[in-house]
């Protein structure tokens, strides 16, 4: 290719298939051997019609199996949710923006959707399930990506289930939310443990109908950033083609810094500040008498604009990795500040240092279409960074880490991403080196395809 193409990462799948052996360029350790999914909107166009939004796309799963041998496999499957089987038997679009107006109108009323499991993945318990934030999860088998039933998780989930469930090592506990939107709008707080049944913690109300994608957790605490993205419940009643529409960015109404003890969930602590919008927060841990939240930060919320897909999106301002101090039993906030200035998102610890002081955070780097994107290393006590920048015309995603068999260091094992050669015109899982991914892939595993983006992802053997 003469120049790169990155349009790939906004259209809709290519090929799905099973498991195939794939090519690999370079030398694969020879201990690494695990298994991990990703998923993202891979379906952008129903029976000839464009989505209007990414975040309406059915989700594509990207599976990578690693042997152990010096060979790779891989499978692209959609997520074949109930609403997506409706459409395939009907022939046309029945959710979302390709649907015609009434049918999206008597949608609403009836409070029915489509659970397209195209943000992230969750293993528990030995089960997969495919998630997005506004609907519940959907049971994946994990042997051949096939998709099962919709799931509540044994009669304790309401109708949302965030697509960001974070584990909690020391108290062997998964820890997620959802939402609920209406006039009475609160989070829903779940605990999901590593032996017996998922239970429902509380509910904590929300000042307004806001969009919460992702929190943070420590032994002690639940910690949110509600942003001033508001739903407008009206609006979205009347069905507008749009997602993006149903939702207005009101700064007047600041942003919230939540924190919910786990031992006390009926009475959180709430620490108002200026507007910001978050999609992810990467850590939070606790120093003395104070809690340390670390959150990716943009300025407003065009980035849910620029999620569209399409060519006319915004630039948008980049976004920053902010941390913010506060007092968790007096509701002080003692600062607020930039703790990496440069353009970043999805960032990744590892397992076991989630809710507690880390030396190691791998991120996104360069999020703006116009700028190369690559993947940093960084240390958020010391400022310490290492990054691989591939140049312009490539896209990784966010890198999930494998620990080295026996660990002795935070950082020791390897992290994987999928990346988009905008030059080949195909995806590779990049195989690094997770303490120093500035010396660039270890290998290649070429996908056979350029695929869309992908947002989350999880191992199955984790």
């Amino acid at each position: 290719m003469d120049t790169a193409d990155l349009s790939p990462l906004w259209a809709s799948i290519g090929r799905t298939h099973g498991w195939e052996t794939r090519s690999v360029e370079g030398e694969l350790p020879a201990d690494l051997r695990t298994t991990l999914v990703r998923t993202g909107p891979g379906v952008l166009e129903r029976f000839g019609r464009r989505l209007a939004h990414s975040f309406e796309a059915d989700g594509v799963m990207m599976g990578l199996r690693l042997r152990g041998d010096g060979g790779a496999e891989s499978a692209v499957r959609i997520v074949e949710s109930p609403g997506y089987r409706a459409e395939q038997a009907a022939g046309k679009p029945l959710f979302g923006s390709a649907a015609p107006w009434w049918r999206r109108f008597v949608n609403g009323l009836r409070q029915q959707g489509k659970e397209t499991g195209n943000t992230s993945l969750m293993h528990w318990q030995g089960r997969t399930f495919a998630l997005m934030e506004g609907a519940r999860p959907i049971e994946i088998d994990p042997r051949d990506l096939s998709t099962g039933a919709v799931s509540d998780l044994g009669g304790v989930l309401g109708s949302t289930f965030s697509a960001h469930p974070h584990r909690l090592a020391r108290l062997r506990t998964t820890f997620n939310f959802g939402v609920v939107y209406g006039p009475k709008p609160a989070l829903r707080l779940y605990a999901l443990p590593d032996e017996g049944p998922a239970r429902r913690m509380g509910s904590v109300p929300l000042p307004y109908n806001a969009m919460v994608h992702d929190f943070a957790i420590t032994e002690r605490f639940m910690v949110f950033v509600v942003c001033p993205l508001q739903l407008s419940v009206g609006r979205a009643i009347l069905a507008p083609r749009d997602m993006a529409t149903l939702f207005s960015w009101t700064p007047s109404a600041g942003a919230e810094l939540l924190v919910v003890p786990l031992d006390d969930v009926e009475h959180p602590v709430r620490i108002g500040m200026d507007p910001r919008f978050v999609f992810h927060l990467a850590n939070a841990h606790e120093r003395g008498d104070d809690l340390l939240v670390d959150f990716v930060q943009y300025p407003n919320a065009d980035v849910m604009t620029a999620l569209s897909g399409d060519d006319d999106r915004p630039k948008i301002a980049p976004p920053q990795l902010q941390r913010a101090v506060v007092d968790p039993v007096r509701g002080v906030l003692h600062s607020d500040e930039v703790l990496w200035s440069a353009s970043c998102d999805f960032p990744i610890l590892p397992s076991e240092r989630v809710g507690h002081r880390t030396s190691t955070m791998w991120l996104v780097a360069g999020t703006k279409r116009s700028e190369a994107r690559g993947i940093a290393r960084l240390d958020p006590e010391t400022g310490q960074t290492d990054v691989w920048d591939p140049g312009p015309g490539f896209a990784p995603s966010e890198a999930l880490f494998v620990p080295a068999p026996g660990a002795e260091r935070e950082d020791q094992g390897w992290l994987l991403s999928l990346v988009l050669d905008g030059w080949r015109g195909e995806s590779f899982f990049g195989v690094f080196d997770a303490s120093s991914p500035s010396a660039g892939p270890l290998a290649r595993i070429w996908m056979g395809q350029a695929l869309p983006i992908t947002f989350h992802g999880t191992l199955l053997d984790a």
